[in-house]
């Protein structure tokens, strides 16, 4: 009997077709930063442990320090799974996130810059 594991998504339309939640609540943590195509980037990046080298995520690694950038994407990640029940009101509604990750799923181009703006 053989195990079959799921393939490893190699894109960002794979990453919000497999994970459209943690797309969406990675939208809220970012309270909007994140378009839902850059939140999968970040999903993607973390799954096969690269750095997302995005400007929030070097902010907070305080430089482009490949390893500390990695840890924060993991933070931010774990962060966004565990705050997932807040994710409501002023920049970090979920209803909202999740709609712009349904939408460029349809077919939709989605924000460019940033979510909410």
């Amino acid at each position: 009997m053989s195990i079959e594991t799921k393939k490893k998504p190699t894109n960002s339309k794979e990453v919000m077709k497999r994970y459209p939640r943690l797309t969406g609540h990675l939208i809220c943590e970012s309270l909007g930063y994140h378009t839902p195509t850059s939140a999968a980037q970040a999903i993607l990046n973390h799954i096969n442990k690269r750095p997302c080298f995005c400007e929030w995520y070097v902010h907070m690694a305080q430089g482009y320090n490949a390893e500390k950038v990695l840890q924060v994407g993991t933070e931010t990640l774990n962060r966004s799974f565990q705050r997932r029940h807040h994710h409501y009101g002023y920049m970090a509604h979920y209803p909202q996130a999740k709609a712009l990750v349904n939408d460029v799923l349809a077919g939709g181009q989605g924000p460019i810059f940033a979510s909410w703006f």
